[in-house]
């Protein structure tokens, strides 16, 4: 019979539960990586229309 002056030894988790909580805390981060995305790229430059040329009589 242990002593009851002996802390209780702590086992830890099961490791299904360590799996989930992994899983959990990643697809937290991928969220908030995905939302800080758009705000992080850079902007596409739009086309600049086509003008035509001054001596083109097709217009």
């Amino acid at each position: 019979m242990p002593d009851s002056d002996d802390w209780p030894n702590d086992q830890g988790r099961p490791w299904g539960l360590r799996l989930l909580a992994l899983v959990g805390a990643l697809a937290f981060v991928m969220l908030g990586i995905n939302s800080l995305l758009p705000v992080l790229q850079q902007p596409i430059p739009l086309p600049l229309p086509t003008q035509p040329k001054r001596g083109d009589s097709r217009a």
